[in-house]
């Protein structure tokens, strides 16, 4: 009886991949095929779209990307997304809650009264959708575009904004994400690495030629991530980091007991101390296969730091922070994108961040 069912399974693994190809060309067939007929049917709106003027083409277009908006992320409209995510939101002048509902404006945005203060204000105030003009499909698009890090030129071609506007929304989504690895707390085995990035500001080394090595002309971005895949990412001044500079940037961030996975610079002895935190230290030689093998993690997430921090060539170096912000940030919610779209996410975060950015009109 066992011989019979052995003979059988064999039988059937032996024509298994003959009738998964049958299948998939079948498959494929069926697509051609209504290609084509879609091919050869004529479209019912092409007249319709046609016939519209330039205004009305631009309210169909609008619609139509509202529908897309509200099929994938649950809300078409800036005002259906703040009524979702900031229902009853505390008043922004004073912080009181309980605040009362005054109507809503002609863009459908919910206002409100505060009680205590007597102030009036609408559900994106305090967001960093204050006073934008633009709905939210444009806002999804452009969102869309910077967790690829897209250019802000290429940006503003595509959603249809100037460079100035396209410039500024970036900026507003910094504004949002500023501070995210104030909490952000690395325990188990932690690998810390510095990498370098040349300041482009002219003021630092004005009349003076671009020196190579780790000079005062370069800043410093402290890197670490611990067995979970948690990044942090901080500036530590110019040039090879102190003692203290190590210190007073990662003190807060690693857990007591913790193990730190280094390169035997002097600078990591005075940090791994004063968090009571294990040492593991391996001397830097790019020949040994023990330190390539150990520091791996490590040194590969500076690597694409630095090519992610490439992407925005003549960036003012006091912005830095909130570039290497928005990468520990946006390396956290590809985490997750299976589970959760990142661009969903991402607009949530928006839309829930008390957070402004002085506009540049």
């Amino acid at each position: 009886m066992a011989r019979r069912i052995i003979v059988a399974a064999n039988r059937e693994f032996a024509t298994a991949p003959a009738r998964l190809f049958v299948w998939r060309q079948s498959r494929r067939a069926v697509a051609a095929a209504d290609g084509i007929r879609q091919m050869n049917t004529k479209n019912p709106f092409g007249g319709l779209v046609a016939g519209l003027g330039a205004g009305e083409f631009d309210m169909l277009r609008s619609a139509v990307d509202e529908r897309r908006c509200r099929g994938e992320l649950g809300y078409g409209t800036l005002a259906e997304a703040a009524a979702l995510y900031r229902p009853d939101p505390p008043c922004p002048s004073c912080s009181a809650p309980g605040v009362a509902r005054d109507g809503t404006s002609a863009s459908g945005l919910r206002k409100y009264r505060c009680r205590a203060c007597g102030a009036k204000f609408n559900s994106l105030t305090g967001t960093v959708f204050e006073g934008c003009k633009k709905d939210l499909p444009a806002w999804a698009s452009f969102v869309e575009l910077m967790c690829w890090n897209v250019p802000v030129e290429a940006a503003a071609e595509i959603v249809g904004i100037s460079h100035k506007t396209a410039f500024e929304w970036r900026h507003r989504v910094f504004a949002a994400v500023s501070g995210y690895q104030d909490r952000l707390v690395l325990s188990g085995r932690v690998w810390l690495d510095e990498t370098y990035v040349v300041d482009t500001d002219l003021s630092h080394g004005y009349g003076q030629a671009r020196k190579r090595g780790l000079s005062s002309q370069k800043l410093c971005v402290v890197v670490a991530i611990d067995e979970r895949k948690t990044v942090v990412a901080k500036v530590c001044g110019h040039g090879k980091p102190s003692s203290a500079r190590i210190r007073d940037v990662m003190l807060p961030h690693l857990a007591e007991g913790s193990t730190v996975v280094h390169d035997m610079e002097k600078s990591h002895a005075a940090l791994v101390r004063a968090t009571g935190c294990r040492s593991e230290a391996y001397r830097a030689d790019v020949r040994d296969p023990a330190y390539l093998e150990c520091m791996a993690l490590v040194n590969n997430l500076c690597s694409w730091l630095k090519r992610n921090l490439w992407r925005f060539t003549g960036m003012d170096p006091g912005n830095l922070q909130l570039y290497l912000d928005w990468y520990v940030y946006l390396f956290r919610v590809n985490q997750a994108k299976d589970r959760w779209p990142k661009v969903e996410r991402v607009l949530r975060h928006l839309m829930m961040a008390d957070a402004r950015y002085r506009s540049l009109g």
